[in-house]
């Protein structure tokens, strides 16, 4: 075989130049415009999540955490008021009020406390339970939230109402033995009556 005879078709020759030619350039070029970006660009929070908003912002994650709690916690209160309800599944009405209730809560703890305080004292369970609670009935009472669930206004006792001493009579104790005549002794024969299953 000639060199002649091989590049006897010029135009295929002038084809797969040009054609090689333009993927050099390509490649050249392309060299010049990437360029690397490094990943440890990218914030993350303490609990390794992407940073996205600022640090005085409430994250979703904190409203989503702290709506579920409220939630949790206006089950048991619901449940505690009416013991009928234990292990019934609340219905969607139910469902919807006491989110709505929670979102009542969520709101009234995002105006009267900044994000950074929030998160250092919602550790705390006694903070937590005490503002929870203080802010569920203030949404009760007020905005008139759970109404399937709480017909008659609760009040929030003032501090001079708890601190009120019992007023025992004269010459009894608060933990008197005495029985009133119409009241009999009873008396246990072995085992209790009453099986509790639980």
């Amino acid at each position: 075989m000639k060199f002649n005879s091989y590049f006897k078709n010029e135009k295929l020759a002038k084809i797969i130049m040009s054609v090689l030619l333009f993927l050099i350039i390509m490649l050249v070029a392309g060299i010049f415009v990437v360029k690397a970006e490094d990943n440890k660009t990218i914030e993350f929070t303490d609990m390794g999540w992407p940073k996205i908003l600022d640090d005085d912002k409430w994250t979703t994650q904190m409203l989503f955490d702290t709506v579920q709690a409220c939630y949790q916690g206006t089950i048991r209160w619901v449940v505690l008021s009416h013991p009928t309800l234990l292990n019934q599944i609340p219905t969607l009405a139910a469902q919807r009020q006491m989110m709505e209730h929670c979102f009542c809560v969520m709101d009234k703890i995002r105006k009267e406390n900044k994000v950074e305080d929030y998160r250092k004292k919602v550790r705390d369970p006694e903070w937590g339970g005490n503002i929870f609670m203080l802010k569920a009935m203030e949404c009760v009472n007020k905005y008139k939230t759970l109404p399937s669930f709480f017909t008659k206004i609760i009040e929030t006792p003032s501090d001079n109402e708890t601190n009120k001493p019992t007023v025992v009579p004269e010459g009894e104790t608060e933990d008197s033995k005495e029985e009133s005549p119409d009241q009999k002794q009873e008396e246990s024969e072995g085992s209790p009556q009453t099986i509790f299953q639980g």
